[in-house]
């Protein structure tokens, strides 16, 4: 039987999810479905948009909660890895584009090859989107361009994800988000949960989805009230059911990590060819 709509994404979170190497909680993948479908109940419909997609781990949360004329867009520079300033990540369009046709084959998919930077003032400035996923280049010029055009983009009740929001390898990102409300910046933080960082567009939106969360995820809660940048917002951990991961898990994912970094190498791309010849001998 054909998977579509919301047996598809429940199918994806139940086991797919695991299937596609990235750099996802389970808890904040759990939080972004939540939040999508709570969004679905209350009325608020549209696009989704990620950028920086990587194999499409987050980005196959995104396309499963579209319905109807919604679509989904997928941001990546993908093999223009000149544009890849930071090396933050070595996006596969060949392996995402699988992927959605195996765990999102029902949703409306848009592809953007681009750098982030470059479309800002570009007609994509001109969409609109529900939820956001700024996941692309962690430099701080790059993450404050990005919760700018995320910015641009939201309806009333959009949500903006940001990643690596508290990574200490990667602090370019907390940098970028301070330069962000520096300027101005008008979307509203109201929960943290493990590498992601929550916000929308105004306090009484803000105050609903924390409440929702709150109550959905209660086991979850770690501290609230957090005052950052000057809003109020909930920390989560990661769930109870999530902190025993089966050992056989948890070497799997290492393998496919380690086996991504190596095929990612110039070297290992260089010497293709000769590989190629020498199983073909």
């Amino acid at each position: 039987m054909e998977l579509t709509g919301q047996n598809s994404l429940d199918h994806y979170l139940g086991g797919g999810i695991k299937e596609v190497v990235g750099w996802l909680s389970l808890t904040s993948a759990e939080f972004i479905a939540h939040l999508a479908r709570f969004q679905t109940n209350i009325g608020i419909t549209g696009d989704t948009c990620e950028i920086g997609i990587h194999h499409g781990k987050l980005f196959l949360i995104l396309a499963n909660v579209t319905s109807g004329n919604e679509r989904a867009v997928a941001v990546d520079i993908f093999s223009d890895q000149h544009k890849n300033v930071d090396q933050s990540g070595y996006g596969d369009r060949q392996i995402f584009e699988g992927h959605l046709r195996k765990f999102a084959p029902h949703s409306a998919v848009d592809i953007v090859q681009e750098s982030s930077l470059d479309l800002t003032n570009s007609d994509f400035a001109k969409r609109k989107f529900r939820m956001f996923s700024v996941d692309g280049g962690h430099t701080s010029e790059i993450t404050q361009n990005d919760l700018a055009l995320a910015q641009t983009c939201a309806i009333p009740g959009s949500i903006v994800v940001l990643d690596d929001i508290l990574n200490s390898h990667w602090l370019g990102v907390i940098e970028g988000t301070a330069r962000y409300f520096i300027a101005s910046g008008g979307l509203v933080p109201f929960a943290i949960s493990p590498n992601k960082l929550y916000l929308t567009t105004s306090d009484d939106f803000a105050k609903r989805y924390a409440d929702e969360l709150k109550r959905a995820f209660k086991d979850a809660i770690s501290k609230e009230p957090v005052e950052f940048f000057g809003s109020q917002l909930v920390v989560f951990g990661e769930r109870p059911s999530q902190w025993h991961v089966p050992p056989a898990e948890l070497e799997l994912a290492r393998a496919r990590h380690e086996l991504t970094t190596i095929r990612n190498t110039i070297s290992w791309r260089i010497t293709a060819p000769l590989r190629w010849v020498r199983s073909a001998f």
